[in-house]
């Protein structure tokens, strides 16, 4: 998955599993929790979602606050990790 496609993706996962309102498009400046309104509590739910719904490993030990600082750090992080081995939850 392309650079592009992974942010659509993440996109999508914002408005349909955390409700987020009104955001059309991501710009990779955009800060999660100030320009976003992603709290801790959401930012929680949006690893896991991204764990099932793009079906990527997210190793608890390398979960940085310093990766959900922005869309774009976010982005670069997630082209690191590898699929998950498992099946994916439908």
């Amino acid at each position: 998955m392309n650079r592009a496609e992974l942010k659509g993706k993440i996109l999508q996962v914002m408005n349909e599993k955390l409700g987020l309102q009104g955001v059309t498009e991501l710009d990779e400046l955009m800060r999660l929790n100030n320009d976003l309104r992603i709290d801790s509590i959401m930012l929680v739910q949006l690893i896991v979602y991204i764990e099932v719904e793009l079906q990527l490993e997210i190793p608890e030990d390398e979960v940085d606050p310093r990766v959900f600082q922005t869309v774009g750090s976010l982005l670069d992080f997630l082209e690191t990790l590898q699929p998950t081995s498992g099946t994916s939850i439908q």
